[in-house]
């Protein structure tokens, strides 16, 4: 089946990084965590910032009986604490590094939103990992973009702060992904 990417100069495939998720173990350490639950409906996380606003004002209607959940584990999480592990090397890279994994379990998903920590930073870069090969129900739309047919590694790089994107597990199998954020 041919890989069914939409390409335009928000993102970029950067490269399949299968031997790096290999060597640190990376499926074999997330497999066993459960991931911090976190809510979908997050209106205070980031107070003061105007360009959130408008999406606060656009999901409140349907999202903000926090019924909504996703899983995540970062530096922060007690499931991290004991796993070390290295980043893989990217293209480019910033002084200020941010990382997390998304765990989407099945019925899971993030609204469609833009970064807004990254609207207020000089140079941002952000990437995304998948963590295995694509799965019908899988979802990651970015503008009125979509990609499918992935494989397990594929990074793609996207530095616009104000790109609007969510993913979404409608799918049989928890959907797996790191996510990269780097700033000066």
């Amino acid at each position: 089946m041919e890989r069914m990417v939409r390409f335009n100069k928000q993102m970029k495939y950067i490269g399949n990084y299968k031997s790096w998720m290999e060597e640190q173990q990376i499926m074999e350490h997330l497999t066993k965590c459960q991931g911090d639950r976190t809510p979908v409906w997050q209106p205070d996380r980031w107070k003061g910032n105007s360009t959130l606003e408008k999406f606060t004002e656009m999901a409140r209607p349907g999202y903000s009986n926090n019924k909504y959940f996703f899983h995540q584990v970062n530096p922060k999480s007690e499931e991290m604490k004991n796993f070390k592990f290295t980043l893989p090397a990217v293209p480019e890279t910033r002084s200020k590094i941010n990382w997390w994994f998304v765990m989407l379990y099945p019925g899971e998903f993030q609204a469609m939103h833009i970064d807004p920590q990254l609207t207020e930073v000089k140079n941002p870069v952000r990437y995304t990992m998948f963590l295995q090969d694509w799965e019908p129900g899988h979802i990651f739309v970015w503008d009125d973009k979509y990609i499918a047919n992935y494989k397990a590694g594929d990074m793609y790089e996207w530095s616009e702060p104000m790109t609007v994107h969510g993913p979404a597990n409608i799918g049989y199998n928890t959907r797996y992904t790191l996510q990269i954020t780097m700033y000066d």
